[in-house]
Formats: C-alpha cells, sequence, structure tokens
C-alpha cells in the first residue's frame, strides 16, 4: 500500500513536470511568405532557429527550420505558390519543436551559404532566400496545383479562353478576378495575379446588402459589369463594378436580406477569394429571397449523422473517419489532451462503433472517440514520436481522411547542408532625444480619429478605437511642441467632429502637414489579423514612408505597408496628409498592448520621430 501510493506521488510529480514542460513552450504566432523571396515568422517568446538544405532521394530539395522550444499549436499549415517555391508548411515535428519546410519545385536547388537569416527579435526573424537553380533536370518549372472545382467541366472550358485573353493583360502587380462560382459553404471568385491585400466588407444601413471592395484589383472579361442572379443562401444577386480604374479598384455587391447574416470575404490560396456567411450554412433558408432556388446538389442533414467507424488505411498514412451520411469537421491541436482534436457537429457514435486496430508499430499512440454531447462526437488522435500528422481532408460527403507522414529514423536522414542562423539582433533602445526644429512656424495638424457619438472600431473586450487614439494624439502633440513645432488638434477630448470639419480645420490654419490617428479593425472571426499600416493619397507619401519606418524601427509590431487610399482626409487636404492605423483593435497580438499606456507612449513617440525627421529634410 505504501509503494503504491509512492507511484501516485510520483506520477503525480511527472504530470506536473510535463504540464509545466508545455506551459513554458513558446508558440509559432505567424508565419507569411511574400510569394518571391521572403519568410517571416513570430513567435511569442524568443527562439534561436536551427536551419538545413535537405535533399531525399526522388524528393524535391527543401529548406528546412526548425524551431525548438516552439508549439504549432494546431494542424500542419499548407500553403502552395507559383513559380520555383512550390509550397511552404509549418507543422509539430517534435513535441517541443516547430518545424517549417520551404518545398522548391522539383528540378530545382539553392545555394544554403545564400540563406539569410536575420532576427529582427528574438522573436521576429526573416529569411531571404537566393534565386533557386535548375540542377540536372531539364523539366521546367511546375504551374500551381489547383483542385478540381465540383462545378460542371463544361462551363469551366468554355470560358477558359476568355480568361486566357484576360491573364495576358494582368499586371503582377494587380489582382484579376476570374470567375464566379456557388459552393457548399457560400461563393468563391477564382483570381490571377497577386493576392489581393486589402479586402473590405462593409454593411449598408438598411441592410439590404454587403459591399466588398478590393484594392489593386480588376474584373476579367467574364465578370465584367456583371450582375450574376443566386437566390442561394439568401442571396438574390452579386453585382460586379469597377468603380475606380486608377488606381483600380473593384466592388462586389451582394443583394441580401434584411435579417440575413453578415458575411466574410478572405483570400486563400487553392480557391481564391472565399465569401462564407457568419452562420452556419445549414441554417440559412434558400427561399428567404422570395424567388424560385436552383437545385441543391448537396442533400441537407436532417437528422444526426452515425459515425460508423474510425480505422488506418493505406499502409497507415491515413486515418478513415466512416459516416452514414453527411458530414462536417472542424479540428485543432488540444494542449490539455496532448492530442490532435477532430470535432464532429450533428454526429453520434453507431451501436457497433468500431474503432482502429493499434499495435507496437502503429503510427498513433492512440485513438479516443468520445460522444461529447448528445450532438457532438470527439476524436483525439495521439500521434507517435515518428509520425506527423498533416491536413483532414474531405474525402467525400460522408468520408474524413487524416493524412500521417512517417518521419524517417535520425539515422537514416539523407544528405543534409547546414543552414548558419546568426543570433537574433540586439536592438538599440531608441534615443530618448527628439531632433529639434529650428524652423518654428511649421504647424502640424494632429488629428485623432472618431470620438463622441462615434466611437469608431470596436475589438477584443469592447476596446474602442476613440479611446485609443486621443491618448496617443495628445502625446505627439506634446511631444512635436517640445522640439518648436506648432502641433494643433482636430479635437482634443472625447467629442465629434466631422470628415469636412476636420478638413477645413486644417486648410483654415494653413498647416504644413496632416496627420490622423487611428486604430484598425477587422472581422471578430480574425484575430489573428495584426500589425501597423500607413496611408496617403497624393503629397504625402515621403512622410507616409518616413512615420511608417520609425514606427517599425521602435515598436515590435507587425507590418502591414505604406498604401496609398482615397480617405476623406486625405484627398481634400492640400498638405502633405498621412493617415496611421496604430494596431488592430480585434488583433489578439495589437489589442492587449493598445490597452497599455506604456505601449501608446512608445507609438506617440515614434510617430513624433518620424514627424520630426521629415520636417528636418523638408523645412
Amino acid at each position: 500500500m505504501v509503494r503504491f501510493r509512492w507511484l501516485i506521488v510520483l506520477f503525480s510529480i511527472l504530470n506536473v513536470l510535463v504540464c509545466a514542460s508545455a506551459a513554458e513552450a513558446g508558440r509559432l504566432l505567424r508565419w507569411s511568405f511574400d510569394g518571391k523571396d521572403t519568410l517571416e515568422f513570430i513567435t511569442d517568446q524568443g527562439v534561436q532557429p536551427q536551419a538545413q538544405l535537405l535533399r531525399e532521394r526522388g524528393e524535391p530539395i527543401k529548406v528546412v527550420i526548425d524551431l525548438p522550444g516552439t508549439l504549432l499549436g494546431q494542424a500542419t499549415q499548407r500553403r502552395r505558390y507559383r513559380g520555383l517555391i512550390r509550397e511552404i508548411r509549418a507543422g509539430q515535428f517534435q513535441r517541443n519543436m516547430a518545424r517549417i519546410v520551404i518545398e522548391l519545385a522539383p528540378g530545382y536547388t539553392l545555394d544554403p551559404q545564400q540563406v539569410k537569416f536575420r532576427g529582427i527579435t528574438a522573436s521576429r526573424w526573416t529569411v531571404d532566400l537566393p534565386e533557386p537553380q535548375r540542377i540536372s533536370s531539364p523539366s521546367s518549372p511546375p504551374t500551381r496545383r489547383t483542385p478540381q472545382p465540383n462545378s460542371n467541366s463544361s462551363q469551366r472550358s468554355s470560358s477558359s479562353s476568355s480568361q486566357r485573353r484576360s491573364q495576358n493583360r494582368t499586371s503582377s502587380s494587380t489582382t484579376q478576378l476570374e470567375s464566379f462560382q456557388v459552393s457548399r459553404n457560400g461563393f468563391f471568385i477564382r483570381t490571377s495575379g497577386k493576392k489581393p491585400q486589402n479586402i473590405e466588407v462593409e454593411r449598408s444601413r438598411n441592410r439590404r446588402h454587403i459591399d466588398i471592395e478590393l484594392e489593386d484589383t480588376v474584373l476579367s472579361d467574364n465578370l465584367s459589369e456583371q450582375d450574376i442572379e443566386v437566390n442561394r443562401y439568401g442571396v438574390s444577386e452579386v453585382e460586379f463594378e469597377q468603380i475606380e480604374k486608377s488606381p483600380p479598384v473593384v466592388r462586389i455587391r451582394m443583394n441580401v436580406e434584411r435579417d440575413s447574416p453578415d458575411w466574410d470575404a478572405a483570400f486563400n490560396n487553392e480557391l481564391g477569394l472565399v465569401i462564407i456567411p457568419r452562420a452556419p450554412i445549414s441554417s440559412l433558408d434558400d427561399s428567404a429571397s422570395g424567388r424560385p432556388t436552383r437545385p441543391i446538389t448537396n442533400t441537407r442533414i436532417s437528422q444526426l449523422a452515425t459515425i460508423e467507424s474510425v480505422e488506418l488505411a493505406n499502409n497507415g498514412t491515413q486515418l478513415l473517419i466512416r459516416s452514414n451520411q453527411q458530414v462536417r469537421a472542424t479540428n485543432q491541436w488540444n494542449r490539455g489532451a496532448n492530442a490532435y482534436q477532430i470535432t464532429i457537429p450533428s454526429a453520434q457514435l453507431a451501436d457497433k462503433f468500431a474503432g482502429p486496430q493499434l499495435n507496437a508499430n502503429s503510427p498513433l499512440v492512440g485513438v479516443r472517440v468520445l460522444q461529447q454531447d448528445p450532438k457532438t462526437v470527439v476524436i483525439l488522435v495521439q500521434p507517435s514520436t515518428d509520425t506527423q500528422i498533416q491536413e483532414l481532408n474531405q474525402i467525400s460527403d460522408s468520408l474524413l481522411a487524416l493524412q500521417l507522414q512517417q518521419r524517417q529514423a535520425r539515422r537514416s536522414l539523407p544528405p543534409t547542408s547546414s543552414i548558419p542562423v546568426p543570433q537574433p539582433e540586439r536592438r538599440t533602445p531608441p534615443s530618448n532625444t527628439l531632433p529639434r526644429v529650428p524652423n518654428s512656424r511649421i504647424v502640424v495638424m494632429l488629428d485623432p480619429g472618431h470620438g463622441g457619438k462615434d466611437p469608431g472600431a470596436i475589438g477584443i473586450g469592447g476596446l474602442r478605437e476613440k479611446d485609443v487614439v486621443l491618448p496617443i494624439t495628445l502625446e505627439v502633440a506634446a511631444l512635436l511642441e517640445q522640439q518648436g513645432v506648432q502641433a494643433l488638434l482636430t479635437r482634443s477630448d472625447d467629442r465629434f467632429i466631422s470628415l469636412a470639419g476636420r478638413v477645413q480645420m486644417a486648410e483654415r490654419a494653413r498647416s504644413n502637414l496632416f496627420v490622423s490617428i487611428h486604430a484598425n479593425a477587422i472581422s471578430a472571426s480574425r484575430p489573428d489579423v495584426n500589425g501597423f499600416e500607413t496611408y496617403y493619397h497624393q503629397l504625402g507619401r515621403e512622410l507616409a514612408q518616413t512615420v511608417h519606418k520609425n514606427v517599425l524601427q521602435s515598436i515590435e509590431i507587425g507590418d502591414r505597408r505604406v498604401r496609398q487610399a482615397r480617405f476623406y482626409v486625405l484627398r481634400n487636404t492640400s498638405m502633405p496628409s498621412i493617415l496611421v492605423e496604430t494596431g488592430f483593435v480585434t488583433g489578439y497580438l495589437d489589442a492587449p498592448k493598445l490597452r497599455q499606456p506604456e505601449h501608446r507612449s512608445r507609438m506617440a513617440r515614434a510617430i513624433a520621430q518620424g514627424i520630426l525627421q521629415y520636417i528636418r529634410r523638408n523645412y
């Protein structure tokens, strides 16, 4: 009995140590690739990456980046690209090591000594890749692989010739919308050219239509000035219009019922522009539009689906989940259970449910299938140390497949070449002394956005834009005044000022510069979107670039670039004018910082520093 008690104590201590180890691990928060030669990744704790060039017989060459002590926290992420960088994926290589793999096109390699890592900070890294070089294979680089859509193939072929014609005139710096399609989850629009950078979704006050605006975007012949009758998911019609030509802006207008849900739009590397409702698609009544509806190819689930079996297949490379009717699933990494979790709503287990047969050589340590509640089935999958979980695929309406990949044993690893990774840069804190401006006649109009009855964007925890930008603007004004610049404010307290009123103040004061300060927002379903961005219209480009650069050098924040825009206060002021977005009140990285007075002070100082540098160069 005493021995048994000691075993319990020992097990409890080990469990605490394991949990503490998991809690101490950092997380890979975000990674992105510019589609050409630069990868950026951000973690929530400092990390020292390890990198190598991996060569496997019969496989494309890969750049492998390991992040010790880092968790991905979800299933493997996989993104495909055009050209010589074919695919990038991020996965959980080992329990406490995330891995990013950059896969080249077949027949190409690169010089590992020319791969340049830069640790902007210990938690923010960029990787610059040299241009891949052809090796012995004479084959040309592959084109982008796209999954076959479910739509009628003859419809695709009939539009292919016009699509080719339109692609020929598409600039690489613009996005072109090619074709519109109804899917089982909403709508998607095939695109060519670059990935759209700025997608804005806004619903009209009468709730009768939803506008989606895309900058640097043009319409193909297939969609130019088209009105498409849809009559699905509460949407009666979708209109396409080229509302601006230089720079090009496209508006997609969805005519909807007043009580229909809001919709979101996002870019997907495989599908293009994806437009989906915020409500479950099964809850939308197609007859709500009051018009005849098209026949629906997918039958609705009128009762609970029955999960009949979960089994390993194809030599242990797939875990198959079979049902008696249509099912849909979500997936995530369950840190508490240390397992990959698949959640299937509107489902129940069969009376004679069959689970997988596992042994010592199985790719999985365990599979637990639970009836979480009367209408939800949860499957917890624990991989072995030699197995990597990849994507969850919908093979058919009633069949799901979880892809499993066996890792090679360390002793039989193929030839590799190490890639040097320097220590992260030790960022020198910005100087506490701001440059003084000898010309005291310079007038800067500072414009804290919104105010009074207009709270601006409302984000996580009810964080309001107007409460963020006013203290930042007041501090910028104080810093400019200290350095001999006359700083005026469109508002210095919580009051409403119209856009026209703000412009009039700047013009009447004969301001030399106009700086409008805001905080950004996006759909509540996209807390992953964070970062600082700066806008100008015509005269303010140099000012925008100077302020933007100072903020990125002084504050650890995502770079959403300098952009040109036609905001009212920018296009109607006669002096160099910019609008800065200090972060996303809806972002899980930005919102907590925007609440902190210390962070707002650093932001104010960086903005002031940029304004002063611009003044010293130009006045």
